[in-house]
């Protein structure tokens, strides 16, 4: 096998083994009741969402800077970077609110919102 078939197989084991060890993690305290499972949504998934989302804001940030520094004063690759950058705020900032959704809801409700089920 080739060096290159190698790091293929390396990068593409560890992206495996990283994306299914949260999933081991939560298969271990599964919900068994619909309380519980709302509040597992609300409170496990809701993070690791938020996790994945302030990861990909940082890599896309990254890519556009990148951009910034090759660009060598080419005009059209800076529009390019600065159009990344501002889309990747309106991400986060969508995502932010997002997140905040159910706490907005209970504020105007003027409670909380339910967490039992029918």
């Amino acid at each position: 096998m080739t060096t290159r078939g190698l790091i293929y197989n390396y990068f593409y084991t560890a992206s495996v083994i990283t994306l299914i060890l949260p999933l081991t993690a939560f298969a271990a305290a599964l919900p068994t009741t619909c309380s519980e499972l709302l509040a597992f949504i609300a409170n496990d998934v809701g993070k690791t969402l938020s996790a994945f989302i302030g990861a990909i804001t940082v890599i896309m940030i990254l890519v556009a800077a990148f951009q910034f520094l090759t660009a060598g004063g080419d005009a059209e690759k800076i529009k390019t970077a600065r159009g990344n950058i501002a889309w990747t705020i309106v991400g986060l900032a969508v995502a932010m609110i997002a997140f905040n959704i159910p706490g907005i809801l209970s504020s105007f409700l003027g409670g909380s919102l339910p967490t039992t089920c029918q």
